[in-house]
């Protein structure tokens, strides 16, 4: 067995393991990373060599002990460490500190607080909760919040829950948008980033004109964002409200 005397540092990293025939390995990983890669939520521009801390497979990480070339090469048919960290991270197991679970969950309810305000309503004001209210009410209503899931996936549920502590309701709002000729250049790219176009067209005069939806809690940002972009000239429409 080929040994490092030297005790690798594992603070803020992490160990994937796994057991094939009956062989231990370990790869050091970057958490966040590892966890989102496991969640398929890492996107295209993250190879496997940006997850890894360190570009060694080892039998033992804690104690820097690699896993002979032999071996690597039994269980894998390869001794590249790429390829077999991506079979690690696949099949093996992410081990988190607790006070790593406890990063990504605060992680997870900052971000799912601040999708229910901007998704959701007041549908008594028809106005959105600001994130300190839904604070409160996550709270009181004692939701619980994973931490592995992706948060939009849980916002369904999230609001079924907080209904019982506050009025909340999911709405989109689609709005008919016409944009002058002379602003359509900004406008466009604008609208395209804070809006779901769901179809639209160029007239005869140079208009641009749109079918576009928002979030209810978005509504009121966006119709200001364009009109100030149009200097109050766009036309804008409620054409529906749909309740998710």
């Amino acid at each position: 067995m080929l040994r490092d005397a030297r005790r690798i540092d594992l603070t803020g990293k992490s160990i994937v393991r796994a057991k094939i025939q009956g062989n231990r390995f370990e790869i050091i990983v970057n958490p966040e990373l590892a966890l989102k890669y496991k969640m398929g939520l890492l996107d295209d521009t993250f190879s496997i060599i940006d997850i890894l801390e360190m570009d060694e497979v080892f039998q033992n990480a804690s104690k820097g002990e690699k896993a002979p070339e032999d071996i690597l090469m039994h269980c894998f048919d390869t001794t590249d460490t790429e390829t077999i960290a991506e079979r690690l991270l696949e099949k093996g197991e992410l081990n988190l500190t607790a006070e790593q679970r406890q990063e990504f969950f605060e992680k997870k309810r900052r971000k799912i607080v601040t999708l229910l305000s901007k998704t959701c309503i007041n549908p008594k004001t028809r106005t959105p909760h600001p994130p300190a209210r839904i604070e409160n009410a996550l709270k009181e209503a004692k939701v619980m919040i994973d931490p592995t899931s992706p948060a939009e996936n849980q916002l369904k549920d999230i609001v079924k829950e907080l209904r019982r502590v506050l009025p909340i309701r999911m709405e989109t709002v689609k709005l008919a948008v016409k944009i002058p000729p002379e602003f359509t250049g900004k406008a466009y790219g604008e609208i395209k980033r804070h809006a779901q176009i769901e179809k639209d067209e160029w007239q005869n005069d140079g208009c641009w004109i749109a079918v576009v939806t928002v979030a209810a809690g978005l509504q009121g940002e966006f119709m200001e964002k364009v009109q100030s972009m149009t200097k109050g000239r766009a036309e804008i429409k409620i054409m529906e409200r749909i309740r998710l």
